[in-house]
């Protein structure tokens, strides 16, 4: 248990040092949730609005994402969430995005890994967007682990392809509801970190 506190305060500080941009958090696994089963995950994240001379100050980003599962290991997920800087507490609407993931692999005691697709309208994108996931679960007890991979295209405005990067701990609270606590990366300089609780039924 103490080294899964001592991961979680060595990520939450190193991203809150590297804190900048306006993303969604990629809360979300290898794990899929299962056929006929749903997932509600609400969490939040926080980031540097601007850099240097252009810095804003910080804001919030809530965010809620329902996940339903269409069969064994396929799961639909739809995020939302806001944007609410500190200084003027002016809301702001992150987007909507939808993804399909298909799980690769599942040991539960070794890996996961699951692959994905999706696309939607976000602040990140600038507009519309599509993008591909790639998800790699650890299993193993005292490492829980996950990383994520989504490389994205722009498609509003000339299309550009973009890379976001995400690491964290997934810690269960039960057989229903685990804590996510990440950190999500996109070249060249934006980067968030935030938390969520996920609850299946």
């Amino acid at each position: 248990m103490r080294q899964r506190g001592l991961l979680a305060v060595a990520l939450l500080t190193a991203v809150a040092l590297l804190s900048t941009g306006c993303l969604f958090n990629l809360f979300q696994t290898a794990k899929t949730v299962g056929a006929g089963h749903v997932a509600l995950t609400l969490g939040g994240g926080l980031l540097s609005l601007g850099v240097g001379e252009e810095a804003e100050g910080l804001g919030v980003t809530p965010q809620a994402r329902l996940t339903v599962g269409l069969a064994p290991g396929v799961d639909l997920g739809l995020q939302t969430g806001g944007l609410v800087p500190l200084s003027d507490g002016e809301v702001g609407w992150l987007g909507l995005v939808a993804d399909l993931k298909v799980s690769v692999l599942d040991a539960p005691d070794a890996a996961a890994i699951a692959v994905g697709l999706g696309g939607g309208y976000s602040v990140e994108y600038v507009g519309w967007g599509v993008f591909g996931q790639v998800f790699l679960d650890s299993n193993v007890r005292v490492l829980p682990l996950f990383f994520a991979y989504q490389p994205g295209l722009r498609l509003g405005g000339g299309v550009e392809l973009l890379h976001h990067f995400a690491v964290g701990l997934k810690l269960p609270v039960s057989e229903q509801a685990r804590i996510l606590i990440l950190a999500d990366f996109r070249p060249p300089g934006l980067a968030s970190y935030g938390a969520a609780i996920e609850v299946a039924f």
